[in-house]
């Protein structure tokens, strides 16, 4: 399951901006993070021009349940049967691959997540999931019984989120072969059983320690 967490707090909190700083420390870090965006203001998502009146728009209104459409700024997504989901089933669906999801609104969803507070206002404590946290512009302490973090400070931020939902590890390669140099092909089964059963004999051995690669030389 992919770790989701919530940045949430009232209206001109300070969230995107949050986000903006933390996102690339994040990315420093080696992460794979996706973000999901809660539009509370109803009516439908505006969709880019792009969309109107294409292929794309006809193949979704006539029944596709997911329809992508790439253009110069990125990629839109179109999918149906989402309506009123919760983070962790739009993460499930929409991010695989991702090592952390960050769900930016979604304030009383059933998640870990952290308020962002903005200067002279007080917090709003949504209910609903775990809040783990209050954020403000140079926050320090502990408030509602709550630790207060510095929403300035992008590693203090990833520190923390990383310590709290703690994102999958990336699964291990599979096991390649090689003879006299040259890599043998092996289809995913054989694959994975040679990576169990070396992986299985090395971590039996005294100080092998969690190994992240493994290399037998036969001569």
């Amino acid at each position: 399951m992919i770790p989701v967490v919530g940045i949430c707090g009232a209206s001109n909190s300070g969230k995107t901006t949050l986000l903006e700083k933390l996102l690339p420390e994040l990315k420093a870090r080696g992460l794979k993070v996706g973000v999901l965006k809660h539009h509370g203001h109803g009516g439908p998502v505006e969709t880019p021009a792009q969309w109107q009146g294409k292929d794309s728009q006809r193949l979704a209104e006539a029944g596709s349940s997911r329809v992508g459409l790439s253009h110069a700024g990125g990629v839109w997504l179109q999918a149906s049967g989402l309506a009123g989901a919760g983070p962790r089933a739009l993460a499930a669906r929409l991010m695989a691959g991702m090592d952390l999801v960050i769900a930016e609104g979604f304030k009383n969803a059933a998640i870990p997540k952290i308020e962002v507070v903005a200067p002279g206002r007080e917090p709003v404590l949504p209910s609903g999931g775990k809040l783990l946290a209050l954020a403000r512009r140079g926050g320090e302490g502990a408030e509602a019984g709550l630790p207060v973090l510095d929403a300035e400070d992008p590693v203090a931020l990833a520190d923390f989120i990383l310590q709290a939902v703690k994102p999958a590890a990336p699964p291990p390669e599979p096991a390649k072969l090689f003879l006299d140099g040259q890599e043998l092909p092996l289809n995913s089964f054989v694959a994975t059983i040679l990576s169990g059963m070396l992986r299985g004999f090395v971590s039996s051995l005294k100080a092998s320690g969690d190994a992240e690669k493994i290399e037998v030389r036969l001569g």
